[in-house]
């Protein structure tokens, strides 16, 4: 059975995510166009830093609604295995169309803006920097979810081993019960027995 978050995520449809990705790119674009008027006036780096810091926020939100973007495209493939009717489907080729173009534009901003750094800036060493310290944060991101997710798997089957002890003992438990009841029905058989064949020759005596 489909889980109602997944029903939410397919019902709620991929092209509302795709709105938002498309409102996060616009954003991109409005700050990139901020720092090309700053570049064009002959501003510094210093005096042009609300564009930079505007575009990596809407840079920030877009890879926030893609990643979102995803899940709702898995959301909705599922519901529709599932024979949930999903309002507002997006096709294959219309996702890949509209994604491949958002895509290309947001990657061309980057590297524009690298240039940028490189050659109006000066700033080449700064540009580097930043990559590198990113990175280092991601990563670190990463591991922490990676250690996270490991933690709740072994939590989870420290669950079951312990579940299947429990029922382990349970089973051994019952086996004994059921071998003494054997055990006594068995012994009132034989008694039963014992006591007939007495009662015979008490009769033929």
């Amino acid at each position: 059975m489909i889980d109602p978050v997944t029903i939410g995520l397919a019902v709620a449809g991929v092209k509302a995510v795709v709105i938002g990705v498309k409102e996060a790119a616009a954003l991109a674009r409005e700050a990139f166009d901020e720092i090309n008027g700053a570049v064009e006036s002959g501003k510094t780096l210093a005096d042009s830093m609300s564009g930079v810091t505007k575009f990596f926020s809407a840079a920030g939100k877009y890879e926030t609604q893609r990643t979102q973007l995803e899940e709702a495209r898995a959301a909705q493939e599922a519901a529709v295995a599932k024979g949930h009717t999903v309002p507002e489907y997006i096709s294959d080729a219309e996702y890949v169309i509209e994604m491949m173009i958002i895509d290309r534009q947001i990657k061309q901003y980057y590297d524009d803006i690298k240039h940028i750094f490189i050659y109006h800036f000066q700033e080449a060493g700064m540009w580097d920097e930043f990559w590198a310290r990113m990175g280092k944060l991601r990563g670190e991101r990463e591991a922490k979810a990676e250690a996270l997710r490991k933690a709740e798997t072994e939590k989870r089957l420290q669950a079951k081993v312990a579940e299947m002890k429990q029922r382990r003992a349970k089973q051994k438990v019952l086996a004994h019960i059921e071998l003494l009841v054997t055990a006594v029905i068995l012994a009132v058989i034989v008694a039963g027995f014992c006591w007939g064949m007495w009662w015979m020759f008490q009769q033929g005596g």
